[in-house]
Parts: C-alpha cells; sequence; structure tokens
C-alpha cells in the first residue's frame, strides 16, 4: 500500500495551489456534466468509457497533488462542493448499465399495494396489477422474490410514497453518499490527515457512477457503518445501533461486526444483538421459498470473480470456493484482532479479502473496499476502481447486455494492472529500505 497524499508536515499552499486545485475540481464535474449528456451508457459504452477515463484522470492528479491542496484554507469545503456538483450532475441520468433500480421501485411499489416482495416474485399472478410500461419491463430476475433486507425495503417503500419512479430512490441514494462523505471528513479529520482527504473517495469516479448514475444502493449501507467507526470509541451504543441499521439495509456491514464487536463494552454489544438478531431472522425465514433471490444469489451467481473463480475452476466444486472464501475472510479477520490492527485499517482488510473471494464482483461492489481508502489510500486499489469499468464490455457495446461477462484474459487485465502496480510499489519500497539504495541486495 502506497500513502498518496502524505500525512506529513504541510507545506504552504498559495494561490497557485489553489487555482490547480479549483481546476481539477471543474475539470471532473464537467466531465460528468457531458457524461450525463451521453443518452444511453450502455448502447454508448465506448463514448461512457473514455469519459470515464478522462474523470479518472483529474482525479489522479488531484490525489497526487493533495499534500498541497490540504493546506488550503477552504479545502475541505471545496471537496464537499464538488462531491455536490458531481453527483448532482449525474442524479438525472437514466440508469442504463444496471437495472436494480428498477428493481428497487417495484419492491416498493409492491409494499404499499399490500403486497410482500419475499413471498412474491414480480412474475407471480398476485401482482399482475401492478405492471406497467415503464418499470415492470426493467425488472431483473422477474421470477425471484427479493434479495434485500427488511431497512432497505422499507427505504424503497418511503420513497415511492413521496414520489413515485427512480428519481426518489436516486435522491435517497446521493443523499447518503453525500452524508458517507460528511463521516469520511470526519474520520479523515481524527486521523490527522484533514477533511479534505475525503476526496479519495467523495471525487472517485466509480463512486460517483456507481451511485449517483446508476442508483446502486450501498451507501445507505456504507454511511452506518463509517458512522459506527466513527462512534466506536466515544458513543459505542450509537456504533453499534448504526452497524445493525446498515446490515439491515445491505448485509456488508457484517464483515465489520467482529472488529467492532471485539472493542465494544457490553452494553454495546447487547444493543447490536437486540437491534440485528431479530431483524436477522426475521429476514432468513422471510428468504427461505423456492424461489428466494439470495438463495439463488448465493448458489448460482457468478459475474467478474477472481480467486472464486479461480478454485472453482481448479476443483470442480463450487461449495469448495465457498469454503475457501469463508476461510479467507475468517483467517483475515483473526489476524487483525489477533495483532490489534486499527479497527479502519482491520475493516478495510477484511472488506478487501471478501471482494477480491466473491463468486460476484460488480463495479458497484468496490464501493466497500474504497470508503476505507481516505484514512490511507492505496494506488492499486484505486486503479482496479478505474479498470472495473471493463466489466461493462471492452470498448464496444455488449450484444446482450445482459448476458455479458468479462472473458477470463480481460479480467486479468482488469486485475492484473493493478497487481502489478501492487508488486511494483512493494519493489520499490524494498528498494528505499535497502542499504546503498540496494545496490548488492537481492
Amino acid at each position: 500500500m502506497i500513502a498518496l497524499g502524505g500525512t506529513g508536515a504541510r507545506p504552504p499552499a498559495g494561490r497557485g495551489a489553489a487555482a490547480e486545485f479549483g481546476a481539477l475540481g471543474l475539470g471532473l464535474t464537467l466531465v460528468m456534466c457531458v457524461m450525463a449528456r451521453v443518452p444511453n451508457w450502455s448502447r454508448q459504452l465506448p463514448e461512457f468509457q473514455i469519459l470515464e477515463a478522462v474523470a479518472f484522470a483529474f482525479y489522479a492528479l488531484a490525489i497526487a497533488r493533495l499534500h498541497r491542496y490540504r493546506a488550503l484554507p477552504a479545502a475541505a469545503l471545496f471537496v464537499l462542493a464538488v462531491a455536490f456538483a458531481t453527483r448532482a450532475a449525474l442524479l438525472p441520468v437514466e440508469p442504463t448499465l444496471s437495472d436494480d433500480l428498477y428493481r428497487y421501485v417495484w419492491e416498493g411499489r409492491v409494499i404499499l399495494h399490500g403486497g410482500n416482495p419475499y413471498r412474491n416474485a414480480p412474475s407471480s399472478a398476485e401482482l399482475a396489477a401492478l405492471r406497467d410500461g415503464v418499470i415492470w419491463p426493467r425488472v431483473n430476475h422477474p421470477d425471484l422474490a427479493t434479495i434485500y433486507p427488511p431497512l432497505a425495503e422499507a427505504g424503497f417503500a418511503l420513497t415511492q410514497r413521496i414520489a413515485p419512479g427512480v428519481a426518489a430512490i436516486k435522491a435517497w441514494v446521493v443523499l447518503a453518499d453525500l452524508a458517507l462523505v460528511g463521516v469520511l471528513m470526519r474520520l479523515c479529520a481524527a486521523s490527522g490527515r484533514g477533511a479534505a482527504a475525503a476526496l479519495v473517495y467523495a471525487w472517485n469516479p466509480l463512486a460517483l457512477i456507481e451511485y449517483a448514475g446508476n442508483g446502486h444502493l450501498e451507501p445507505v449501507a456504507m454511511a452506518p457503518l463509517a458512522l459506527a467507526l466513527l462512534w466506536l470509541k466515544r458513543r459505542p451504543v450509537l456504533s453499534a445501533l448504526a452497524l445493525a441499521a446498515g446490515v439491515l439495509v445491505k448485509l456488508g456491514p457484517l464483515l465489520a461486526l467482529p472488529i467492532l464487536a471485539w472493542r465494544w463494552p457490553a452494553r454495546a454489544r447487547w444493543a447490536c444483538a437486540l437491534a440485528l438478531i431479530p431483524g436477522l431472522v426475521w429476514f432468513w425465514r422471510e428468504t427461505r421459498g423456492t424461489n428466494s433471490g439470495l438463495g439463488v444469489y448465493w448458489q448460482t451467481w457468478r459475474n467478474n470473480a477472481l480467486f472464486f473463480d479461480w478454485i472453482e475452476r481448479w476443483s470442480g466444486q463450487a461449495w469448495q470456493a465457498r469454503a475457501a472464501a469463508l476461510l479467507a475472510v475468517a483467517l483475515v479477520t483473526l489476524w487483525t484482532l489477533w495483532i490489534a490492527l486499527e479497527p479502519a485499517r482491520g475493516a478495510r482488510a477484511v472488506f478487501r479479502t471478501a471482494t477480491l473471494f466473491s463468486p460476484v464482483i460488480h463495479p458497484w461492489y468496490l464501493g466497500w473496499p474504497l470508503l476505507f481508502e481516505p484514512l490511507a489510500p492505496s494506488a492499486p486499489w484505486l486503479l482496479l476502481s478505474a479498470t472495473a469499468s471493463l466489466n461493462y464490455g471492452v470498448f464496444a457495446a455488449p450484444a446482450d447486455r445482459a448476458a455479458f461477462h468479462l472473458s477470463p484474459g480481460w479480467r486479468m487485465v482488469e486485475f492484473g494492472f493493478p497487481a502489478l502496480l501492487a508488486v511494483a510499489l512493494w519493489g520499490a519500497r524494498r528498494l528505499r529500505r535497502a542499504p546503498d539504495g540496494g545496490a548488492g541486495h537481492a
């Protein structure tokens, strides 16, 4: 890992640094505005990916020079302003790279009409009266019941009560993402990096595209996870309740539960258990049907997998790949606890491991490890957030978007370039530490 942006003494910053910082933030915002004018990201994939590459260029320059910008008096305010402007630019975009948002709208509509998305798949006859010509044709996996926990379903229903359609849910996701940026600013300030270091997440084009653009739900669960880290020492009960809330939106924060629970006092552990266990038990009971989306996801879904794919191909058994993934996550969790790794660093290690061993690595799943990057940026993981765009296609719109899977060769490019960068950085550090610049040493 390389700590981009530095944590040492801040050099003096003048008008040049301010102008440079402003130009990079404005450039990123303008790229997002142009991207928002591309009618269909999926059908016009080359244009989308070129614009994304340009956005990553502005982002990379901002990170590389962050050590200069942190000394500016209003640096954190400018980071937040650009975070708001870039997300606002993408808010009106119709999601074409993913249809998850239409599923959210559908399930909110089902609840408002007295249906049960855990028992009634979208294609069930009981829900025929809810089908329209806008949302229904874009609902994914219509033969499967929902996979989302109860607080997510409550959010879907509430947003649809406020304003039917995709706009309200996208606004909910964007507000949660901006709240996450605010919490990350607090965490960065507390760590000594300065609130402006939240730029590492707040300006990441992947986060902008996947959450403000495509409307994926992750920030609604990631923000409570960040709050749980922020409140860990001073407000442990609130930390526990925040983590429970995140889990009941999406299950991802469960990965951080052992690391945080190890440090909570007994009262916080009880608070988490009382808030979380009934909800999870209810969720498990509701998702046990033959048409369970959660069951099918666990057993059969594959997309863009790395280590999971290798293990499954080598062993010929999916259960062995699952067992290896669970074992890897468990071992990394135990290792972080054994060496008493700082909680955010420990959680980051667990989320990274879970991502690399997952049978499904959609681009928006990278938000989970990326939320920790402002605290100690890693160039290889930030590069992966850029190369993940290949998972939508390789500079050409796939003939069948729904059935597209990146070939193993291109997956080696997607994950291989970040891996090569990690090896190069590791080698460079070894050379710097060696006596006489490494001459005569292995």
